[in-house]
């Protein structure tokens, strides 16, 4: 019996072959690579259905067929494929308004991928956005698919734009505590942009301009506030949109009570000092977010950066009153676990380590991440600098992550240009402030101007031995043309600096200079005997000392912070001259509002001659032009002698103040007041002896760096003056 099952048992269908056909662009091992049977196994056609399934996924394909034929005492499987076209050319047709470029940086189909219906819709629904966020709401778009004789396919975009719809109004329904023009400034959408052209409407801002709404209501204590709905009316004879918001806005809540819990760090008296809520204040949940930042901020500053607040309120329905606990939880000392940095392709790893204040293992504290940011914009080698915190293993450590985008350091540049003080100039640049990616920096730069020649080769480097030591050297040629003489000068220095407490940093140069006055207008009568003397060749060799105190946010375009500068050079270590020169300044910036930034600088100077000559000519003082009082053009404001003669003065005061208001396209309006004077010779110190100036100006900050034009106005005209000046210049004015 046992011999008959086993003779009427079926006997296995063994595949002797596995084979692929229909295939033109995929190769047959990527398909095969999926198929789980294999050549001499078993027939098993629950197997080959899931291979089929594979394949298909693959998503090369319209079709997959399996195909058994009898094959040398088995069977042969053929996967018989049907591959989807290749999309070859993409194209648009019917735009006008805007780029093709930019039609197709904003689909996801791609040149060379597989026809798919669904990506095609996907792209027109795409491209449908794309032109109702620039105002098209008639827009048309139709795909066309074009089959080319192989079997690929083009995909070609046929557009209708139709107009642009513009905003004729928008409407805020049922604004009564906050009036309908507070609520429309607090829109993303506006009526009118630059406040001429009318306002587009963008579908995607609206959902915005609803959170804008609310968060606008919950800062002026209306917390029930709501937007029960918005309305799109477009008139289609004009072009034209209304756009309806309809608002709830409920009472208005003020504040009944602040309690803090969980405070033993610091008296509360410090932590409520920081709170943004005081009793009685409408209720606001922006400046609830404030207070709860600048407590864990404060927190931050001695070294508690886990530390925690959860707010808690009551709303008081019956009196329209707030009470909000604020329970605070310290948590513990928290050490840096890490440091990450990302983004430095070019640059040394250790010259950003170098200049971030804390290290793994050290108290991390909020001032420590603020100033690492600060110095890490400062070295100028990097286009973004974002420094951010991430948990760590437990709740006292923290990762620090810094992520830098870098920008071109180098400069090679050759150009012409006009200022105010050079007229006509032409330069050429060979830079790099991050020589080689170690942070070095190297520079070649020469200047042909009409009034101005000058040629200057510097290097620096700014952590000698890996310490915080700058080291560098400065070779330099320069003629000047002044309306009173001409100046030459020829020499070299050597500098050092290096950081001290917070901020600080000290300063110290050797420099020496052959120093040439000429054309002196010799055969002019009214000149004196001591300004006869300073004709000539004099050697120069002098050391000065520096201190500053450098907090600025960015040094390019500062916005908050100041520098503090005192600086005396003392001439007489060998050499023909023998002088002692001071400068000492200040400057301040301060973000106001909207970023609004008011700024000022008190400069003061002083030299005096060691011997019994007169103070050198090209030492002296003189005041006017676009970085002193802006109402007299380059050193005209000087002393004279009993002859007219400008003599420069021994001293000198300064003061400027700016309002700066900044505008779209990095541009910045400005306006300033400037006040000093200079004395000595033939003008007595005097400080009630000042000259004004006031004026404006507009700062643009281009690719090249920051450029002024600036006009001051004479506030205390004097005869014989000019009414004002106008000045150009590159760079910040103080």
């Amino acid at each position: 019996m046992a011999a008959t099952a086993a003779a009427q048992s079926p006997r296995p269908i063994i595949i002797k072959d596995i084979t692929v056909e229909g295939n033109r662009r995929v190769q047959e091992a990527v398909i095969l690579g999926r198929v789980q049977t294999k050549p001499g196994s078993f027939f098993n056609p629950s197997q080959l259905s899931e291979d089929v399934r594979a394949i298909f996924n693959l998503g090369f394909f319209d079709d997959v067929q399996l195909k058994v034929e009898d094959f040398e005492g088995g069977v042969k499987v053929t996967f018989a494929v049907v591959e989807r076209p290749f999309v070859r050319d993409i194209d648009f047709t019917g735009n006008k308004k805007i780029a093709t470029s930019d039609l197709q940086d904003k689909i996801d189909l791609k040149l060379g991928s597989v026809y798919n219906p669904v990506a095609v819709q996907k792209a027109k629904e795409a491209l449908q956005d794309h032109y109702e966020s620039e105002g098209y709401f008639e827009v048309q778009i139709t795909p066309e698919v074009e089959k080319f004789s192989d079997g690929d396919v083009k995909v070609v975009f046929s557009i209708n734009e139709g107009r642009r719809i513009t905003i004729d109004k928008i409407i805020i329904r049922g604004a009564k505590g906050l009036t309908e023009k507070r609520v429309k400034e607090a829109l993303a959408t506006q009526e009118r942009e630059y406040w001429i052209l009318r306002g587009k409407l963008q579908r995607q801002r609206i959902d915005e301009d609803i959170e804008r709404i609310l968060a606008l209501y919950n800062d002026n204590g209306y917390v029930q506030a709501r937007v029960e709905g918005h309305e799109v009316q477009v008139d289609r004879d004009k072009a034209r949109v209304t756009l309806i918001f309809t608002v709830v806005e409920g009472p208005q809540y003020r504040l009944e009570n602040l309690t803090i819990t969980g405070v033993t760090l610091f008296p509360e008296s410090e932590v409520l000092r920081v709170v943004k809520l005081k009793k009685g204040d409408v209720f606001s949940r922006s400046k609830l977010r404030d207070t709860l930042r600048e407590i864990t901020d404060l927190y931050s500053t001695i070294g508690h950066a886990s530390a925690d607040v959860n707010p808690r309120t009551e709303q008081v329905e019956s009196t329209a009153r707030v009470n909000v606990v604020l329970d605070i939880n310290e948590g513990p000392e928290t050490y840096v676990e890490r440091i990450n940095i990302t983004g430095n392709v070019r640059s040394q790893d250790k010259i950003l380590r170098r200049e971030i204040p804390m290290h793994e293992g050290e108290l991390f504290t909020l001032q420590k991440l603020q100033r690492a940011k600060q110095r890490l914009n400062n070295l100028g080698f990097f286009e973004t600098v974002n420094v951010s915190t991430s948990p760590g293993a437990d709740k006292s450590k923290v990762i620090v992550n810094v992520e830098v985008k870098e920008r071109p350091t180098g400069i090679f540049s050759l150009g012409g240009g006009f200022s105010s003080v050079d007229s006509f100039l032409g330069t050429i640049d060979l830079a790099q402030r991050n020589f080689l990616g170690r942070g070095w920096e190297a520079s070649i730069r020469l200047r042909l101007g009409a009034n101005t020649q000058q040629g200057v080769v510097s290097f620096t480097e700014p952590w000698l031995f890996d310490r915080p030591l700058a080291a560098g050297f400065d070779l330099f040629s320069t003629s000047r043309h002044f309306t009173e003489y001409d100046y030459d000068q020829l020499g070299g220095g050597l500098r050092l600096s290096h950081p001290f407490l917070e901020y600080w940093r000290w300063h110290t140069q050797y420099r020496i200079s052959r120093d040439t006055i000429s054309h002196l207008k010799e055969d002019d009568a009214s000149l004196t005997a001591a300004l006869r003397d300073q004709t000539g060749a004099h050697l120069t060799s002098l050391v000065s000392g520096a201190v500053t105190r450098d907090s600025r946010d960015n040094v390019q375009l500062p916005t908050r912070g100041g520098l503090l500068s005192m600086a005396v050079d003392v001439a007489g270590l060998g050499g023909d001259l023998h002088y002692v020169k001071s400068v000492a300044n200040a400057t301040y910036f301060k973000p106001l509002w909207l970023g609004h930034i008011l700024s000022g600088r008190v400069e003061g100077a002083y030299g005096f001659s060691l011997d019994n000559k007169e103070f050198p000519l090209f030492e002296r003082f003189y005041l006017g032009g676009p970085n002193s009082i802006r109402s007299f053009k380059f050193r005209k404001l000087s002393p004279k002698d009993e002859n007219g003669f400008p003599t420069g003065g021994t001293s000198e005061v300064l003061g400027n103040a700016e309002y700066i208001v900044p505008m779209p396209l990095n541009i910045r309006l400005a306006g300033f007041f400037d006040i000093g004077n200079v004395y000595g010779f033939s003008q007595k110190f005097d400080l009630t002896d000042t000259r004004e100036a006031i004026g404006a100006g507009i700062r643009w900050f281009s690719p090249f760096g920051p450029i002024r034009i600036d006009y001051g106005i004479n506030a205390d005209r004097r005869k014989g003056e000019d009414f004002g000046a106008l000045n150009f210049s590159v760079g910040s004015p103080f």
